[in-house]
């Protein structure tokens, strides 16, 4: 058998082989970075927290909130209004003590008396009852022995939501408690409340007269 080297010649059997080891030292070095690679990949998991043994102990991610269920209770029912009561809006301030309301008329407040025009007192008296009642809707309430005064004015109680008009004039000192079972009126279903209210009011020096 005829030696290899005589067929290429030395220069050439050596160059061929000297390929060859390129070859697998290439192929050598491109197994062990597939190895590393893998081996790296791993690692990485591990430290980034990514693979499957790091988020098992990991926290979650927080979630987003969940859309929640509840609605607010609904408005309270609005309570009904006592019997004879009607409601409308104040268009026009007479005195402290007298407005006209849209579609009802004329109301002259039970049981108080506020100083009339020119008096002293009228012109806080009827600013406190505006700031009350002005284009408010309010409730007018029966409870006078009469329906009406002698000038035709209905009589009724204000109310303004909660707030009794005419009590807080009194609470407040622009009112005196008047016209009731003490002066020949007769009693009204809020008198006791309305002269406890004047008997603890301050003074403020201007009295009503006798024009209701």
């Amino acid at each position: 058998m005829r030696d290899p080297g005589e067929v290429l010649g030395g220069g050439r059997l050596r160059a061929v082989m000297h390929e060859r080891r390129r070859g697998l030292v290439a192929i050598a070095l491109g197994t062990a970075a597939v190895l590393l690679a893998g081996c790296g990949g791993a690692g990485a998991d591990e430290v980034s927290g990514s693979g499957p043994a790091a988020s098992a102990n990991s926290p979650a991610e927080p979630s987003e909130p969940a859309e929640s269920t509840e609605r607010p209770d609904p408005a309270a029912p609005v309570a009904p209004l006592p019997p004879g009561a009607v409601t409308g809006v104040v268009t026009n301030v007479v005195d402290g003590d007298t407005i006209d309301v849209a579609g009802v008329g004329r109301i002259r407040v039970i049981g108080i008396d506020t100083p009339e025009r020119g008096a002293c007192g009228y012109d806080s008296a009827t600013y406190a009852m505006s700031v009350l009642v002005m284009g408010q809707e309010v409730t007018l309430v029966p409870g006078a022995n009469d329906d009406a005064d002698r000038y035709g004015r209905l009589l009724r109680y204000v109310d303004v939501g909660p707030v009794d008009a005419g009590l807080s004039l009194i609470e407040d000192g622009w009112a005196i408690a008047r016209y009731d079972s003490r002066d020949g009126y007769g009693p009204h279903p809020r008198e006791e409340v309305y002269v406890a209210a004047d008997l603890a009011a301050p003074d403020l020096g201007c009295y009503p007269d006798d024009e209701p």
